[in-house]
Formats: C-alpha cells, structure tokens, sequence
C-alpha cells in the first residue's frame, strides 16, 4: 500500500509538467495537437522495442486482449477529452471547467465500491468529499471570466469522457489478468488510441494546422521529448504498478484521486514557487484540504 500511495503521489505530481506544455505550447505557435501525436508516435515506437528486447513474461493473447482494449480505449477517449476541454477553455470560465472535469475522478472510486466491494469507510467518503471540496476552492479562486457562450455542454461532455478514460486505465488492475499485463504493453495500448484519434484530428484538420512550421520548431521537439521522457519512465516504473498495488490492497478506487489532487498541488506549486503568483488564503486552503483528503482516502 505504501509503494502505491507514494507511486501514484510521484506520478501526479510529474503531471504538472504536462500542463506546463499545454499551457506553452500555443505560445510558441505549436499546436497541442501535434504534440500529443508526435508523443504518441514515440511512446509506441519506445514501448514496442522495449517489448521486444526485454525478456519478460507475456500473457496469452486470449488473456490480455481485453485489458489491452481498455487502455486503447483510454487513450482514444482521453484524446478526445482534451480537444474538448480545449474547445470548452476558449468559451467560458478555464477554472470552473478544470474542476468539472477533474471532479470525474469520482467514477472509479465509485466503481470499485459498487462493483469490485471496496470497503465505504466513513474516513474514506470523508476524504472523498474533502478532496472535492479543494477542487471546487481551486476553481473559484481561478480567474473564471466567461468568453463566451455554449461551454457548459461541452464541459459535462469532457466530464463523461474523463470518467470513462480513468475506469479504462483502472478496471484491468482489479483482475489477475490485466494485473498480468507488462506496463510497457499497458502504455503502448494507451498511446495506440491516442495516436489513433490524433492521426484521424490532423488529417482531418489539415488545412488549419501550420504542420510544416512545426515541424521545423525546435519547441515541438522539446515538448515531446520532456513529456515522453518522465512519463515514460514513470508509467513503466511507479504509474501501473502502483495502480496494481493498491488494488491488491483493496483500495484501487483511490489511485484517481491520488492522482489527480497530486497533480493539481504539483501545478499550484509551480504557480507559487516558478511562476510567483500571488495566491490567496483560499488557495491555501484548497491545497491543505487536498492533502488531507489524500491521507483520509487511502485509510
């Protein structure tokens, strides 16, 4: 259990850095887009190499295919997700859609307690809902200046979508078959269903996207290469092991929330700390609020 609370607490926090590129990828005139498909390119490319050279243990086809169709799902609703939320961004309140769509993580949990009989501890649904309460405070203390219009259905479609891509990445780890399955073969399903719907979106796009300039940039290089290098490493080393880990513990519908307010204190400490933003005493208050709530979830 330790191994996966400090795993996924490690894996969230690298997150951020993912936010940080989205975040200045657009200002150095690269489209996301293309980063996630270039990322995903390599991601495949790595992981099938790495399947082949490394001797491990591999389960029989007929064993495997359904996990690995789940994380292929994954990656391709997680992609749509983002597009999304991009589109979602550009027209109304950035902080209240972060929250709608963050707030998602309740459909694992949920899950392994209706289905896989995760203990409802008191502690637990307290912390749940403690975690919940940071996010909406991390909204609001946001700039939530609407820009326009027709957000709200696009954000509570991005929210569906979230809770689908989180039970594909954690539903495998509660059977022995999918807790059978190789990381490296858990994240090349993944990156397959991303790189699946980002080829399908530049095509189709084509005309819009400046794919050219791009690829002369040195900026789209450095953002592949940073992303792939940490969550590679981490994905193979800490992300589905610990994820494994703590479904063997009887306490896999946490490994979300772990995740995910990990990652939100990860980017509020980059605000504080790199960027120097000034930040309330609300704020403070939301990121003492998630920490409590991580300790309270995974009693």
């Amino acid at each position: 259990m330790l191994f996966g609370i400090v795993a996924l607490s490690v894996v969230g926090m690298s997150w951020t850095l993912v936010g940080i590129v989205m975040g200045s990828a657009p200002r150095k005139g690269i489209d996301p887009g293309l980063v996630q498909l270039f990322g995903a390119v390599c991601s495949v490319l790595i992981g099938a190499i790495l399947l082949f050279l490394l001797p491990q243990k591999h389960p029989a086809v007929r064993e495997c295919l359904f996990p690995c169709l789940l994380y292929f799902s994954g990656g391709f609703l997680n992609c749509i997700m983002l597009l999304l939320m991009s589109k979602a961004m550009q027209h109304g309140p950035n902080g209240i859609i972060w929250v709608i769509i963050q707030s998602a993580m309740i459909f694992p949990f949920l899950t392994g307690i209706i289905f896989f009989h995760v203990e409802p501890k008191p502690v637990r649904i307290t912390g749940l809902l403690l975690i919940l309460t940071s996010l909406v405070l991390f909204g609001l203390c946001k700039n939530n200046e609407v820009k326009g219009g027709g957000w709200k259905a696009v954000s509570f479609l991005a929210f569906l979508l979230t809770g689908v891509v989180l039970n594909c990445s954690s539903l495998p780890s509660y059977f022995e078959s999918g807790q059978n399955v190789p990381p490296i073969l858990r994240s090349v399903c993944t990156a397959a269903g991303t790189l699946t719907i980002a080829v399908l979106v530049t095509v189709f796009n084509r005309k819009k996207i400046p794919v050219r300039a791009n690829l002369r940039s040195k900026y789209l290089w450095f953002f592949v290469g940073s992303l792939q290098f940490f969550g590679l490493i981490f994905a193979y080393l800490l992300l589905y092991p610990g994820m494994d880990a703590m479904a063997k513990n009887g306490n896999g519908s946490a490994s979300h929330p772990l995740l995910i307010s990990s990652c939100i204190i990860g980017f509020s400490l980059y605000s504080v700390f790199i960027l120097r933003e000034k930040s309330s005493v609300w704020q403070y208050m939301a990121m003492a609020g998630c920490l409590s709530g991580i300790v309270m979830i995974c009693r």
